[in-house]
């Protein structure tokens, strides 16, 4: 068996870590993972396209769950201010 090895970016957001590029192996294969942690301090921001991605995959993603109409919204904000007190 030929073992391959990559390295590839990731970003570690909410428990999970999300590759920053394709990962390309078959669906269910399993891998040894070994993780250097870049400082903070050295990371560099989000390309232009990297952030064209993610807003394309959050696009949307809160559609509806404060409400279907502006009515049902406005109801939602309002009991949400009044739990402030």
């Amino acid at each position: 068996m030929v073992m391959q090895t990559k390295t590839i970016k990731a970003r570690y957001r909410n428990g999970i870590l999300e590759p920053l590029e394709k990962i390309d192996m078959p669906e269910g294969s399993e891998i040894d993972l070994s993780i250097e942690v870049i400082p903070v301090s050295a990371q560099s921001e989000l390309s232009k396209e990297e952030k064209k991605k993610l807003i394309r995959k959050l696009c949307g993603s809160a559609k509806g769950l404060w409400g279907k109409t502006a009515e049902e919204i406005d109801a939602y904000i309002k009991s949400e201010r009044e739990s402030w007190e």
